[in-house]
């Protein structure tokens, strides 16, 4: 399933880069994406996503402001949103119950892209790392000064002067100082 989710982003990166936009010409189709617990689906003629978890049987949906670009990633129990746009406003993910989770972000931003595993996912925004718990539903921030480094259901930041660690158990971030 991580490889699958790899290559849909991977692609879509591609796409976007070439100037290409998933919706500017597919505005008015639906399609959905999914993993081995959530459906994902976009709505057609809309910026709106309906979200199912198969461990709780309902459908939830959310709408992203016009302005953003919003396209599904998913992980195993998890799905993340890779946003484009003048003023994004929050991080979006759907946890394991197909609840959406946001998590305001300080100040506007025009990109976000998730770093997605199995139970975890991590969007640095301008030298912050937002990470997400599928399991719990939980985002928690921390200073970002290098890039994490994302597994199955963990986060890392090994930074020169410390190490932080965000796990999908705790919905949390520890750090700890490796200098005196």
């Amino acid at each position: 399933m991580f490889n699958r989710s790899i290559v849909f982003a991977a692609s879509l990166t591609c796409l976007l880069l070439a100037g290409g936009s998933m919706f500017a010409q597919d505005a008015d189709k639906s399609y959905y994406i999914q993993s081995d617990m959530l459906v994902v689906v976009k709505v057609k003629g809309a910026n709106e996503f309906l979200a199912y978890s198969k461990t709780v049987g309902k459908w939830n949906s959310f709408t992203f402001p016009k302005a953003v670009m919003a396209v599904p990633v998913v992980g195993n129990g998890i799905c993340a949103f890779q946003l484009e746009g003048e003023a994004i406003t929050e991080v979006v993910a759907v946890d394991l119950k197909g609840n959406w989770c946001t998590s305001k972000l300080p100040a506007a931003a025009k990109k976000c892209v998730p770093i997605i595993a199995d139970d975890v996912v991590v969007c640095v925004v301008d030298g912050t790392a937002h990470a997400f718990s599928g399991e719990l539903g939980k985002w928690d921030s921390v200073a970002a000064s290098v890039t994490p480094q994302v597994s199955k259901d963990i986060a890392m930041i090994v930074a020169p002067d410390s190490i932080s660690v965000f796990s999908s158990a705790t919905g949390k971030w520890a750090v700890a100082k490796t200098t005196k």
